[in-house]
C-alpha cells in the first residue's frame, strides 16, 4: 500500500536530513527503534515535528481486499469500501495520492425517519513514541445539522472521543479535511480506530444521522526518529520535540538565536529572524535530580527573505468620509512596523506631525509615536531593509477629532445576501442568526461613542407584532475577540428605521444615553430582527464578500462566530455600521510643553493653558490643599485654568503638587513646584500668541460638541 506523507502545516518548507537506521521489524511490522540509554537509565535526544523526521507505522488506505476493518451491519447507514468521486473530480483522492485505488465510504438514508447510527473499527495497532495520527475526511459542512462523522480511540475498555465533523472550519461544500491528532499520550498501548455515522446539530434526541455521506482516507499512525539537521526560513516554526528516555520530569533547552531562545517546555516551538546555522542543546532531569544533555552543533540552518514593508496605523476603522484610517491629533499616537521578512533597517516619513507647513517628520524607530499637528488627510510612508533586499509602502491617514466611522475599503461596495427560502443575511431569517457584530479595532487615543449608524436596506412586515418588534444596537466591550459587556444601546421599533431614498443609503441613528468612552477594541451589535416570512423582511447592508479581512461576526444557535466559518473561507466582509466617535484628546498649550511648572515662595496664582476637546470634569484633582483651581471653565475647548496657591510656610525649602484633569476618557497630569529660590517668576504657561496660531493651524472651532439627535428632513441624525 502507498504511504503519505501527511505533515502539520508548521513544519511545510522545513527539510530535516535524518539520521541512520530509524526504525526495527517485528513480526512484519514497523517499530522506532529507541536511542541507547546510558547506564543510570537517563538519555537525552531530540527531534523536530513533521518532515522526514516522522515515520509511518501504520497506514490505511483501503487500496486491497485484506483493509480488515469491521464494518457495522446496517440496513440504513451502508459502509463500503469503493473510488468515490460521483463524477466530481475534486472528490478523487487521487488527487492527494495518485496510486489511490479505493476509499472507505459511508452513506446515509434519505428518509429522515430511517436515520440512524452506525460505526467502522479498525484492527487493533500499537501506538509508537511521539505518535501521531493523520487521516483525510471528505464532506460538505452543510449537512452538519442532519449527521456528523465522530473518530473515538478504543484502548481497553476506555472510548475517547477525538475528532468529530462538527468541529471543523472553513468552506461549506464537500472538500478533503486534512485531520492531524498527537497520540503521544497512549504512546506503547494496543488501540483501535472507531468512525461513528451519527446525529447532526440539529438532532436534540441523539436518534441517528441521515441524508450526508462521508469518504475516508489516508489514515496514517507514525512516529518520530531523530534528525541531524534542519533547513528553515525565518518565521518557519519548527516544533522541536523530546526523544529524551528515562524518568524525565524537567527540560531545560538552549536555542541561542531563536524566538524564544530558552525554554523549560517538553516540547518547544520556535523560530528565527535572521539568516545562520544554530545550534540547540537539550538538558533533561530525571526524579532523583540526574541530568543528561544533548547539543546538535549547526542543528538549524536558517535563510531568510526580502521583507514586505506593511504599515500598521494606531487604528484600522475609517473615516467613512474617505475610508482613510481615522487617528487624533494633537496626542501622542503609535504607529507599527508590521512588515514580513523580518527587516533590520526602518526609515518612516509623517506630513502633518511636524508644527511647521510642509515639513516632513523622519524616524527610524521600528514603532513610531508621533503627535500630528494638523488636520485632515495625511501620507505616511515605511521603507525596510534587510541584507535580502528592500521594500516600500504608502498609507493615507485621516486626522481628525471626531468622525463617523466603519471598516469598509475604499473598493467594498454595499449589498445583501439572498439565502433564497432561509431570509437575507444580514437580516431576517430562518437559520437561528440572532445577531450580528460588527469588530473595531482599539483606537489611536480613548473615544467616546455618541451611537452609530446602521444602514438598512428593507423594513418590510405585515403583521403589527413585527412592525413593532425593537430592532436594537449596542456597544459591547471586546472579550477574546468576541462580544463580551454591554455597555449602552438604544432601539427602534422596525417601522420607524430609515430606508434608502431612491439609490442613496441613509442610515439609522442610534444614539447612545451614556455614550461611554472605550480605549480597545470594541463592538457594534444589532439584534432583535423578527423572524423571516412571507411577510417580514428586514435587512441592512455590508460589503461585497472579499477574500480576507473580515470584520462581521453572527450570533448562530447561540455562538458567536465569524461569518467566514459559516459561508465559508473566501467569504470575509464588513456589516454596514457607522459608530459616532469622539477622540478623548487633552494637551496643555502650545503643543509640546513641559508638565512642569515653577512658582515663588509668595502667594499668588498660576495661569494654565489647556486644550481639551471633550471638555474636562470638575472639581480639579491636586494631591496637595495648597494649590486649587480658582477658576471657572469657560465650556471651551480652549481654556485657561487659574490655580490659587498659598505662600510657602516659614522653614520649608520646597513643596511639589500634582494636578490631574480628565474629561473622563483619559487623563492628563503636571506638576506645580514652589520653592524659596529668589527670581522665580509666576508663569502663565507659555506665550498667548503662539498658542493662538497653533489652533489657527489646527482648524477648529473652539466650542466643544454637544450630543445627542436631531430630525432633519424626516431622517434621524446624531449630534
Amino acid at each position: 500500500m502507498a504511504l503519505l506523507a501527511v505533515l502539520p502545516a508548521s513544519s511545510a518548507i522545513i527539510k530535516p536530513v535524518p539520521a541512520k537506521a530509524p526504525v526495527e521489524i517485528f513480526g512484519g511490522v514497523k517499530r522506532l527503534k529507541a536511542p541507547q540509554s546510558s547506564a543510570d537509565g537517563l538519555t537525552a535526544d531530540f527531534s523536530i515535528a513533521g518532515g522526514d523526521a516522522r515515520v509511518p507505522v501504520c497506514t490505511h488506505n483501503f487500496d486491497s481486499a485484506d483493509y480488515d476493518w469491521t464494518l457495522q451491519a446496517d440496513n440504513d447507514v451502508q459502509w463500503s469500501v469503493k473510488k468515490v468521486n460521483a463524477g466530481h473530480e475534486t472528490r478523487d483522492f487521487a488527487l492527494i495520492d495518485p496510486a489511490d485505488v479505493a476509499s472507505l465510504y459511508v452513506e446515509g438514508p434519505y428518509q429522515q425517519y430511517k436515520r440512524a447510527i452506525s460505526s467502522a473499527t479498525s484492527p487493533a495497532m500499537t501506538v509508537p513514541v511521539n505518535a501521531a495520527l493523520d487521516f483525510y475526511v471528505g464532506f460538505s459542512q452543510n449537512y452538519d445539522d442532519v449527521c456528523r462523522l465522530q473518530l473515538d480511540i478504543l484502548s481497553g475498555d476506555a472510548v475517547i472521543p477525538v475528532w468529530n465533523s462538527g468541529d471543523e472550519t472553513g468552506e461549506k461544500p464537500w472538500r478533503w479535511h486534512p485531520v492531524s491528532i498527537s497520540l503521544a499520550d497512549l504512546a506503547g498501548r494496543d488501540i483501535k480506530l472507531r468512525f461513528t455515522y451519527g446525529p447532526g446539530s440539529g438532532d436534540m434526541f441523539n436518534t441517528g444521522g441521515y441524508m450526508g455521506d462521508f469518504t475516508i482516507d489516508g489514515i496514517v499512525v507514525s512516529g518520530l526518529q531523530t534528525v541531524e539537521h534542519v533547513e528553515a526560513s525565518t518565521g518557519e516554526l519548527i516544533a522541536l520535540t523530546d526523544l529524551s528516555q528515562g524518568d524525565v520530569v524537567a527540560w531545560s533547552w538552549s536555542m541561542p538565536g531563536a524566538v524564544p531562545a530558552e525554554s523549560t517546555e517538553r516540547n518547544p516551538e520556535i523560530y528565527y529572524t535572521a539568516d545562520g546555522t544554530y545550534d540547540v542543546s537539550l538538558t533533561v532531569t530525571d526524579s532523583r535530580g540526574q541530568t543528561a544533555t544533548r547539543t546538535r552543533a549547526g542543528f538549524v540552518s536558517v535563510t531568510g527573505t526580502a521583507p514586505v514593508a506593511r504599515i500598521v496605523p494606531p487604528a484600522t476603522f475609517r473615516n467613512s468620509d474617505n475610508r482613510k484610517p481615522l487617528i487624533a491629533p494633537l496626542a501622542p499616537v503609535t504607529f507599527a512596523d508590521g512588515s514580513d521578512g523580518f527587516p533590520d533597517s526602518r526609515s518612516w516619513v509623517f506630513t502633518g506631525v511636524s508644527p511647521e507647513a510642509g515639513s516632513v517628520y523622519e524616524s527610524t524607530d521600528e514603532n513610531p509615536e508621533v503627535a500630528y499637528s494638523f488636520l485632515h488627510e495625511q501620507t505616511v510612508g515605511l521603507e525596510v531593509s534587510n541584507s535580502h533586499g528592500t521594500s516600500a509602502a504608502v498609507c493615507e491617514v485621516s486626522v481628525e477629532y471626531s468622525a463617523i466611522v466603519n471598516n469598509l475599503r475604499p473598493d467594498d461596495r454595499s449589498t445583501v445576501f439572498d439565502m433564497e427560502d432561509w431570509g437575507v443575511f444580514p437580516g431576517t431569517n430562518t437559520r437561528k442568526i440572532t445577531a450580528y457584530a460588527e469588530r473595531f479595532s482599539a483606537p489611536s487615543r480613548p473615544v467616546r461613542i455618541d451611537g452609530a449608524y446602521v444602514f438598512f436596506t428593507r423594513a418590510e412586515a405585515k403583521h403589527i407584532a413585527d412592525q413593532i418588534a425593537s430592532v436594537g444596537c449596542h456597544l459591547y466591550t471586546s472579550e477574546n475577540g468576541l462580544p463580551g459587556k454591554r455597555l449602552d444601546s438604544m432601539w427602534w421599533s422596525v417601522y420607524e428605521l430609515d430606508l434608502p431614498s431612491g439609490s442613496q443609503m441613509v442610515g439609522t441613528a442610534y444614539p447612545f444615553t451614556e455614550a461611554p468612552f472605550v480605549d480597545d477594541e470594541f463592538f457594534i451589535v444589532v439584534d432583535g430582527l423578527p423572524e423571516y416570512n412571507d411577510s417580514c423582511c428586514v435587512s441592512f447592508a455590508m460589503a461585497d464578500f472579499r477574500a480576507e479581512g473580515n470584520t462581521a461576526l453572527m450570533l448562530k444557535d447561540g455562538k458567536w462566530i465569524e461569518v467566514p466559518e459559516y459561508f465559508g473561507a473566501g467569504c470575509h466582509t464588513s456589516f454596514m455600521i457607522y459608530p459616532s466617535v469622539s477622540h478623548s484628546v487633552m494637551s496643555l498649550m502650545p503643543q509640546g510643553a513641559p508638565a512642569e511648572f515653577e512658582v515663588g515662595k509668595s502667594a499668588g496664582t498660576l495661569d494654565v493653558e489647556l486644550f481639551s476637546y471633550l471638555g474636562y470634569e470638575t472639581p480639579v484633582a491636586t494631591d496637595s490643599d495648597w494649590i486649587r483651581l480658582a477658576s471657572t471653565p469657560n465650556g471651551m475647548t480652549l481654556d485657561t485654568l487659574t490655580f490659587a496657591y498659598d505662600a510657602l510656610p516659614a522653614g520649608m525649602t520646597g513643596r511639589t503638587a500634582v494636578v490631574t484633569l480628565t474629561d473622563g476618557g483619559s487623563t492628563l497630569k503636571f506638576t506645580v513646584t514652589q520653592n524659596d529660590r529668589s527670581g522665580i517668576a509666576e508663569l502663565d504657561g507659555g506665550d498667548g500668541g503662539s498658542r493662538q496660531e497653533v489652533y489657527d493651524v489646527m482648524g477648529r472651532r473652539l466650542i466643544a460638541p454637544a450630543r445627542g439627535i436631531n430630525i432633519i428632513d424626516g431622517r434621524k441624525q446624531l449630534r
